[in-house]
């Protein structure tokens, strides 16, 4: 139990169940040295609420939590929940392969305000459903004020949550949303039995048009970490049914999905540095310094799509 005294979250009235839109997966700022940039996170989290986000998911995958200290992931989620200021939510990613840490990282995410806490489900290591459910379970008891958002990521984690088991972890009534990044609409379709008890958000950009059509109605997307505004026109249009307009947007995402390496860190900053946003190097370093300086500049139709040339970093909040 946190030692926060709030009141259990319920997820048939908390407002997970409601969400929609797109949910950015954020990059993190380093300086030019390699250290993490706090200054630098206010700016770029004005640039994201500006450009009509739905939420901030902060501190994982695309925030390169693998290569963050525990210290450096608590800094992060503290600025990034002040730099929003209440104006969208905060989802803080906890997640741990050591549950110590997780649990250690959920209290302090819980002490920073933020609004909701994912985790990864555990990886590397071969766990069996069981043990998956285990880690989780854990994590979601120990905070029961706040939402708690399953992160099934098969391809990264080397382990998959399964459909039946995230059913045992809805004894749980803060276990309130799950965020799927996976291949293909048919690892998705499995889980879209639970909405809209639970939030049941895609990660794949890919397939949004398929994702809409069986119900879904909020995204994480790491594109949107540098494209905000299209992301969001875009999903806004598939939820609209407005098919003519999604359809006429959606090639300048598969174009930012090209550019950015469908999500690593390192070409997401190089495509946000020519929008006037510098959020320094990457740590995770997955594509070569060669395969980086071939890649082609944004075409001039995604330019005039978010006013590119418009687009110079915005001041610093205090």
């Amino acid at each position: 139990m946190s030692s926060s005294g709030a009141s259990a979250y319920s997820r048939e009235t908390g407002w997970l169940r409601t969400l929609a839109g797109v949910v950015v997966a954020t990059l993190t700022p380093f300086d030019a040295d390699g250290r993490l940039d706090v200054a630098g996170v206010l700016p770029y989290v004005d640039f994201l609420v500006a450009g009509g986000v739905s939420a901030l998911m902060v501190g994982g995958t695309t925030s390169e939590f693998i290569a963050l200290t525990t210290d450096e992931r608590e800094e992060l989620i503290r600025t990034a929940v002040r730099g929003a200021r209440a104006r969208v939510p905060v989802i803080a990613h906890v997640g741990h392969v050591n549950l110590r840490e997780a649990l250690h990282l959920g209290e302090a995410a819980a002490r920073a305000g933020s609004d909701a806490i994912t985790s990864v489900v555990p990886y590397y290591h071969a766990h069996t459903q069981a043990a998956i459910v285990e880690h989780l379970r854990a994590q979601a008891r120990a905070l029961p004020h706040l939402p708690f958002v399953v992160y099934n990521y098969p391809a990264a984690a080397a382990n998959r949550l399964e459909a039946e088991a995230f059913a045992e972890l809805l004894e749980e009534p803060n276990v309130a949303g799950i965020k799927l990044s996976v291949a293909t609409l048919g690892e998705l379709v499995p889980f879209m039995r639970f909405a809209p008890q639970v939030c049941v958000m895609s990660g794949n950009d890919a397939i949004w048009e398929q994702f809409v059509a069986l119900g879904g109605r909020a995204v994480v997307s790491g594109n949107a970490a540098v494209v905000p505004e299209l992301t969001t026109r875009i999903l806004q249009a598939w939820l609209d049914g407005d098919l003519t307009e999604a359809r006429r947007l959606a090639p300048l995402l598969e174009e930012v999905m090209t550019l950015g390496w469908a999500g690593a860190p390192g070409p997401l900053k190089e495509l946000l540095r020519t929008r006037g946003l510098d959020l320094g190097p990457a740590r995770v370093h997955s594509i070569a310094a060669s395969e980086a300086a071939d890649r082609p500049l944004p075409s001039a139709e995604l330019r005039r799509a978010v006013s590119w040339e418009l687009s110079p970093a915005p001041a610093a909040t205090t």
